[in-house]
């Protein structure tokens, strides 16, 4: 047992845990959990040890959640936090490495099953209690005495990631929240991966702390939308370093479901193909290579497309992952894939169902040894036969998980690679400087980076940093010289929304404000373009040209570069003094000799705008505005037929704005342009007879 006396704790405190976070090192994978690729289960919680007694696993894990109330995992025996303390007991008496799911923040109040769980995030009192939770699990592991891995929030890092590759601009109430402990630490992402780690350094230093790895955080997922896996493992393991802390290994998720389930849900398909895994293996290898952390491959799920008991009803929905890995070595012994994935770093796969009506390895819906008749699945689940196998026992799969499990082992399971210390781990001054290892010499990050040596610039390590497929000087057009330290390459140009507010208006012109978001994931030189009513007379933060009433306007150079998330405002004023209108503007507009109202027959009125003579059976108009408030107007139009039969009338006229309301007509508008025809009703027009419409629009 692990204890700390109160006049020690509270020294600790009063320096700050910020201080201690150099002087821990991590518990390796190495020597603490299985030394070969090893399998594991979940859903078995206190007292159901014996749904794995007959497969030779290496792991059990189980989520503790709750969302730390009356129904939290603290509560789920009694007294408070036994359950955790049977749990590891029980694990550890069946010779198991206990995985926990530390999976709180969403079902916490008061925004419970929000996600991404950002309000909770950023509520103080909700993380004060999700650290002191944090805290008593700590101390039961510690109590505990043995090894466990415990995995931190899963899809929390994903949902991060994918608002920001930056961990600090997500908000997260750490110091903020008032836990004596957090007092220092920023609050964003950042900061809480942080303080999550230093309490782990203080409290359970035999916890060996995990972090999970979405494949759709970089806002492409690897599957779905077939990403490189080479470039999003770079986003990645670049986002993970920017969390600036080190966790002990990282977990990976092929489906939170069987594949069947979603395919009756009609979501996007789940189903893998073989390229589906190689292009994972892919990701996950250099994901491996960056950051040089074992990778646990967790919930995977249990259906298969074999056994007749897996006919896409709840409880019992095919997939196809289980049968990928290990069909193989049921059928011959082959362990060609799984030696693929212990070589691109994978150390265990662990099965188990993410929701309760999912496929289980044992008898959870207790419905015995069955054989439904099989389903043709085929053009669904890249198979080339029928779930035709009988039930091997009564387990929810019909068996297979079990069975290849017992096979993987009997034939020998993969013993794990040896493992080289790392140079700043090895006791050795690999750089000569007379500083060995971490935390003494400054190039090492943690006790697991691989190098001593001062990193070399950007612009002449080799990687492709900024993965855009350019490496290095003088090849990326983001490095200007060899050692540069950034391969980012400037800013583009790039077309932004914005949004435009008239701030005064005097009938013949008006000034307005624009702001101008960037929605996007880069940092980007900004221009954006609208239209406008009159002429642009200035305009004043902003570069701009018109063309018509199409304005595109760009930052001037003190604030062209805008940050993902960041605005840029700027204004301008215009003048939209309006020509007279034809009939009174002193022009033969219509060459007949005649010119304006009431000289030329064509002008119904001084403000007609159309000097054209009638034809017999013309149809005539003419517009009043009636009111005008500076940002708008309404106007009543005359509709007059100057022949003398019946017409169907229509008209067209070019107004200012937009119209907001139209009565007595039909109408469409295209800029300025506005057709409008008449209703049932009035739509037919005697000769010589008259009607009219009106309108009010915006400007």
């Amino acid at each position: 047992m692990i204890v700390f006396s109160k006049t020690a704790h509270a020294g600790l405190l009063a320096c700050g845990l910020l201080l201690l976070a150099p002087t821990v090192s991590a518990l390796p994978m190495a020597g603490n959990t299985p030394p070969v690729l090893a399998m594991g289960v979940g859903n078995s919680p206190v007292g159901e040890a014996g749904r794995h007694a007959d497969m030779p696993v290496g792991y059990r894990f189980q989520y503790f959640t709750g969302g730390l109330g009356a129904d939290d995992w603290r509560n789920w025996l009694s007294p408070d936090g036994s359950f955790a303390d049977k749990w590891l007991q029980e694990s550890h008496q069946a010779g198991l490495t206990p995985v926990i799911t530390y999976y709180e923040i969403v079902h916490a109040a008061p925004y419970r099953f929000e996600e991404p769980p950002t309000r909770n995030l950023q509520t103080p009192a909700t993380m004060k209690a999700y650290f002191e939770n944090w805290i008593f699990l700590l101390q039961r592991i510690a109590a505990f005495g043995h090894p466990v891995v415990v995995q931190v929030e899963p899809d929390l890092w994903g949902y991060v990631e994918w608002s920001s590759s930056d961990p600090a601009q997500t908000e997260i109430a750490v110091a903020a929240s008032g836990l004596a402990e957090a007092a220092g630490y920023e609050n964003n992402a950042s900061g809480f991966a942080k303080l999550m780690k230093a309490l782990r350094d203080l409290y359970a230093p035999n916890v060996i702390l995990g972090w999970h790895v979405s494949g759709w955080a970089t806002r492409t997922d690897l599957i779905v939308n077939q990403g490189d896996p080479d470039k999003l493992a770079v986003e990645t393991a670049n986002f993970y370093r920017s969390l600036d802390t080190e966790f002990d290994v990282m977990f990976t998720e092929t489906s939170d479901r069987d594949s069947g389930f979603y395919q009756l849900q009609g979501g996007p398909d789940r189903w893998w193909k073989p390229e589906d895994f190689d292009r994972f293996r892919q990701f996950v290898s250099r994901l491996h290579s960056e950051l040089n952390q074992d990778v646990i491959m967790w919930q995977i799920p249990v259906g298969n497309t074999l056994y007749r008991k897996c006919n896409n009803t709840p409880n019992h929905y095919q997939d196809n992952r289980p049968e990928y890995f290990l069909k193989p070595v049921v059928d011959s012994g082959d362990t060609t894939r799984l030696r693929q994935f212990r070589d691109a770093g994978v150390v265990a796969l662990m099965f188990g169902a993410g929701q309760d009506d999912q496929t289980r390895y044992f008898d959870y819906v207790k419905d015995a040894v069955e054989d439904p008749a099989p389903i043709d699945n085929r053009a669904r689940n890249h198979t080339d036969h029928l779930n035709d196998l009988p039930a091997l026992n009564s387990d929810d799969d019909g068996g297979f998980l079990r069975l290849a499990i017992q096979r993987y082992y009997a034939n020998g399971a993969l013993p794990l690679p040896e493992r080289a210390p790392s140079q700043c781990g090895d006791g050795i001054d690999n750089d000569h400087d007379g500083l060995i290892d971490f935390p003494s010499d400054p190039n090492c990050q943690s006790p697991t980076d691989n190098s001593e040596a001062e990193p070399l610039p950007a612009c002449s390590d080799g990687a492709d940093n900024d993965t855009d497929g350019w490496i290095d000087f003088p090849d990326d057009p983001g490095c200007s010289a060899a050692d540069d330290g950034d391969e980012s390459n400037g800013p583009v140009l790039t077309t932004l929304p914005s949004n435009v507010a008239i701030s005064s208006d005097w009938r013949t012109g008006y000034c307005a404000d624009v702001t101008v978001n960037n929605n996007t994931q880069a940092t980007v030189l900004w221009q954006t373009g609208f239209e406008t009513a009159g002429s642009i007379t200035n305009m004043w933060n902003a570069d701009y040209s018109q063309n018509g009433n199409q304005v595109t306007a760009s930052g001037a150079e003190w604030n062209n570069e805008l940050s993902p998330g960041e605005s840029a405002s700027f204004g301008f004023c215009a003048d939209r003094s309006a020509a007279l209108p034809v009939c009174s503007d002193q022009i033969d507009n219509d060459g007949d000799g005649l010119a304006d109202y009431p000289a030329d027959p064509g002008c119904a009125s001084a403000d007609d705008g159309d000097e054209t003579d009638a034809d017999p059976g013309q149809i005539q108009h003419s517009l009043h505005v009636d009111s005008d408030w500076g940002s708008g107007y309404c106007a009543t139009v005359a509709v007059s037929n100057l022949g003398t039969s019946s017409q169907q009338w229509s008209v067209d006229l070019n107004i200012e704005g937009r119209i907001d309301n139209l009565w007595n007509g039909v109408y469409s508008q295209s800029g300025i342009g506005l057709h409008v025809q008449g209703e049932a009703w009035n739509g037919n027009l005697a000769g010589g007879a008259s009607t009219s419409f009106g309108f009010c629009a915006s400007r």
